[in-house]
């Protein structure tokens, strides 16, 4: 790790301790992003990142992603990091605040990741990468499973900020989104795991604490291992997408990711047992975004279809060599 990306971290974790307090997460879930969190960042100079050439690398700039998911902020952070660099990439002036970046449906709307608590929102139409106001064009309102706003967009009333072309613009919103999706994953995955590890040392049946007792440690020892797989796939996707997003290591990592969320929520609430269930207990903020950002930009069956259509086209033959060829 670099001494930059320490100390980023270390900013961001003061932030977090600062302004996340229990009372500032339950108010925000549910209803909308945390304004004193943002702009606890914005102040730290956090949420300007993802354009080509700012000093802070994109490395660095999926760190905070992931280490901002392991503290489960409810800020669109990596929504604001990934639009910006489509931004960058297509030309267009980058504007201030947050901003969401959504993949329009088939009927003339976007759900819109933190719709009501944005300005703007980066979509594409064809091969034009679009800036949108979003102001008067929310016509209808939801969450996640996460507690995070999911917002209907009515792409017809939403007035054009910007427009540029981008070369297939709507692949490369698809697979920024799911990048960002991916690492926050991994950063939500670290925290499950660390809410056990703490759980199953403290938590004493018969006597002792039950990480003695081999079937959780097996338990534990699987979750460990999810964990390291997921991190390891999207830390390959990043390293490969310094520029864009590499599709087919975007498709791996995002697999992988959602895959290993998936086994490490069973394994979690299994380990807490009832106690895990409560709002009272810190475990649901992860293990909520888990089973939601794992079906965000396309879910695992997506993915792992896109990585049978690169594998079948390049030919058996070649299988190592595409592989090995990422990053």
């Amino acid at each position: 790790m670099s001494d930059v990306r320490d100390m980023m971290l270390s900013s961001l974790d003061r932030v977090m301790e600062d302004t996340l307090t229990t009372a500032e997460r339950a108010a925000a879930d549910g209803h909308g992003m945390s304004g004193k969190v943002w702009a606890a960042l914005a102040e730290q100079g956090m949420t300007a990142l993802g354009e080509a050439g700012n000093e802070i690398g994109y490395a660095d700039a999926m760190a905070l992603v992931r280490r901002a998911a392991f503290h489960a902020a409810p800020v669109p952070l990596a929504e604001t990091i990934a639009a910006r660099r489509l931004l960058s990439r297509a030309g267009i002036t980058l504007p201030e605040g947050p901003i969401a970046l959504a993949v329009p449906g088939t009927s003339g709307t976007a759900l819109v990741p933190w719709g009501r608590a944005v300005e703007r929102v980066v979509v594409a139409r064809g091969d034009k990468l679009v800036l949108l106001e979003t102001a008067g064009a929310v016509q209808s309102t939801g969450i996640n499973q996460a507690g995070e706003p999911r917002d209907g967009l009515d792409l017809a009333r939403a007035r054009v900020d910007a427009e540029a072309e981008l070369r297939s613009a709507a692949d490369a919103v698809l697979a920024e989104g799911a990048l960002v999706r991916a690492v926050q994953l991994s950063g939500a995955l670290e925290k499950t795991l660390e809410h056990c590890l703490v759980w199953v040392n403290d938590r004493v049946q018969f006597g002792r604490p039950i990480a003695r007792f081999q079937a959780i440690q097996h338990a534990m020892a699987v979750l460990a291992s999810e964990t390291a797989a997921a991190r390891a796939a999207v830390d390959l996707a990043i390293e490969a997408s310094q520029t864009e997003a590499d599709r087919l290591a975007v498709a791996i990592a995002k697999s992988r990711a959602g895959e290993a969320a998936g086994k490490a929520a069973n394994i979690a609430h299994a380990a807490f047992g009832a106690m895990g269930f409560t709002r009272e207990h810190a475990l649901h903020y992860s293990t909520r975004r888990l089973w939601a950002w794992r079906d965000e930009f396309g879910g695992e069956p997506y993915w792992q279809a896109e990585i049978g259509r690169r594998v079948a086209a390049a030919g058996g033959r070649h299988l190592w060599a595409t592989l090995t060829a990422i990053g």
